[in-house]
């Protein structure tokens, strides 16, 4: 039967107490390699904690403001967080719901505008004279999703008007 003496395979034996294979290298050799095996385990790992510590993001969302009050004839400023920056080319769009909309089949009342987004992932646009008519409207962001080749509501908003 072979066994490993520390250097090379051997047919004799197992090696006794005193027939130990003993370590060819020294302390402080072993010692370094040991230091440049974490070394290079720890530069390997660094760049993954760096990508997992920015990965996480909220989730995109909006909120509605108007002035000192929503009314009609009034401005309406519509601010969203969490989207995707423009820079990198993402596509957003947000629909406008007029207040007290209705749908008759496929067409419904308000209008849709694209907000270039922030590298933050903000935006802020005011909306002059849009507020048409009293009662309850929305606001939804809408984003365009490569990997299912669809646009998908992200975020939704209601406001109320007097």
């Amino acid at each position: 039967m072979s066994y490993w003496d520390g250097t090379r395979w051997s047919d004799t034996d197992a090696p006794t107490n005193d027939r130990a294979p003993r370590s060819s290298g020294s302390r402080r050799a072993n010692w370094a390699a040991t230091a440049v095996m974490i070394i290079g385990a720890v530069a390997l790992i660094l760049p993954l904690g760096a990508t997992f510590a920015g990965g996480h993001k909220a989730a995109p969302s909006l909120s509605v403001g108007c002035g000192t009050s929503c009314v009609v004839g009034g401005s309406l400023t519509v601010r969203g967080a969490g989207f995707t920056p423009s820079s990198g080319g993402q596509q957003v769009m947000l629909w406008v719901e007029y207040p007290n909309d209705y749908c008759e089949g496929s067409t419904c009342h308000g209008f849709y505008y694209n907000p270039s987004i922030g590298d933050d992932g903000t935006f802020s646009h005011t909306f002059d004279n849009a507020i048409l008519q009293a009662g309850e409207g929305g606001v939804e962001g809408i984003q365009y999703n490569a990997r299912t080749d669809k646009w998908v509501k992200v975020a939704y908003v209601d406001y109320s008007t007097r």
